[in-house]
Formats: structure tokens, C-alpha cells, sequence
């Protein structure tokens, strides 16, 4: 048997990797950055498609771990169902945690059809399109369900323990500077 400490820290973990490999897929793909580094980025065509695809599957692999509903792994669910049977924390306290939970839901509802449909299992009855159409996933979906795990687990620790995640890591700054640095390097052979 785990212990919540464990549980703890995989969700702390994944949710560090999910934020960091956010990060780097919209400093990638993102109107504001893309246009000024597009011409080094088609130079290196083929590594910039699949690392921009890899950190999004990783993003929502990631994302996907923290709260599926399965009770044989480290997740949400079975952390907050751990707390509550060895009545660590007071019943308004799991409430507040679990109404979070319930309003990330509805993000992780998305995150779970395209990595269900499209890149953990490929679906026989729907293509990668309509599975994307169905998720109707935007940026700004990932970004508050990455914000919001982070909130959920730090307001879960610091009741618990009165001790909170950092949660200071950034890719941003790493890519913009790979990026610029390619670009100044650029050499049209």
C-alpha cells in the first residue's frame, strides 16, 4: 500500500511536468512567438512537428494521471478518499478540495477524450478530428487545468501539512532562448 506521502508527490510530479510541457508546446506553437522564430523552425521541420506534438501528448498524459477515476493508481481521487477514511483533515476542508476537483472535471473530461480517442487507444469509430472536435480543447483549457491542479494540491498539502509545493519551474524562458539562439545561428545552406 502507498502512502499518501507517495501519492502526494507523483501528483506533485506530474503536475510539474504538465506545466513544463505546456510551456514549452505554446512557446512552440503560439501566435506571439511562432511568427518570429517560423523560418528556423521550418529548417528544422521535422523536430520542431514532433516536439511540439510529444509535449502536447506528455502535457495531457500528465494531465490525465492526476485525475483519472481508477483506484490502483496515484490520483486525486484515491488521495482525497485516503485523507477522508483516516479522517486527516476536517470534512469541510475534503468538501472545499472536492467541489475544486469537481470544477476541474469538466477540463479533464477533455483532456481524457483525446487522450483516450486519439493518443493512449486509437479509436475504431472516430478519427483524430472528430475526437478533437468533440474535446473542443483549447490553450486556455490546458493552462487552468494545469493552474487549478497545482491550487488543489497545494491547498491540500498546506492544510495537511502546512507545507506547499513551489510549483516555480518554467520552460518558457529555456525555449525562447533555444529559439533565438537557432535563430541567430541560422544559416541558409
Amino acid at each position: 500500500m502507498t502512502t499518501i506521502n507517495e501519492t502526494i508527490k507523483e501528483l506533485q510530479d506530474a503536475a510539474t511536468a504538465a506545466s513544463l510541457h505546456y510551456d514549452v508546446w505554446w512557446t512552440l506553437r503560439s501566435k506571439v512567438s511562432r511568427p518570429h522564430h517560423v523560418r528556423v523552425m521550418n529548417r528544422y521541420l521535422h523536430f520542431f512537428r514532433s516536439s511540439i506534438s510529444a509535449h502536447f501528448v506528455a502535457m495531457l498524459v500528465a494531465l490525465y494521471r492526476v485525475y483519472e477515476t481508477r483506484t490502483d493508481t496515484h490520483n486525486i481521487t484515491v488521495l482525497i478518499n485516503q485523507i477522508e477514511t483516516q479522517k486527516l483533515l476536517p470534512t469541510h476542508i475534503l468538501n472545499a478540495l472536492k467541489e475544486k476537483c469537481e470544477i476541474a472535471k469538466p477540463l479533464w473530461i477533455k483532456v481524457a477524450i483525446l487522450r483516450n480517442e486519439v493518443f493512449g487507444h486509437r479509436s475504431i469509430e472516430k478519427d483524430s478530428d472528430s475526437a478533437f472536435v468533440k474535446a473542443n480543447l483549447k490553450p486556455d483549457d490546458l493552462l487552468d487545468l494545469v493552474s487549478i491542479t497545482k491550487e488543489i494540491l497545494n491547498e491540500l498539502t498546506g492544510h495537511l501539512r502546512d507545507s506547499m509545493h513551489a510549483f516555480n519551474l518554467s520552460a518558457v524562458r529555456d525555449t525562447a532562448r533555444l529559439l533565438e539562439d537557432l535563430s541567430k545561428n541560422d544559416v541558409v545552406d
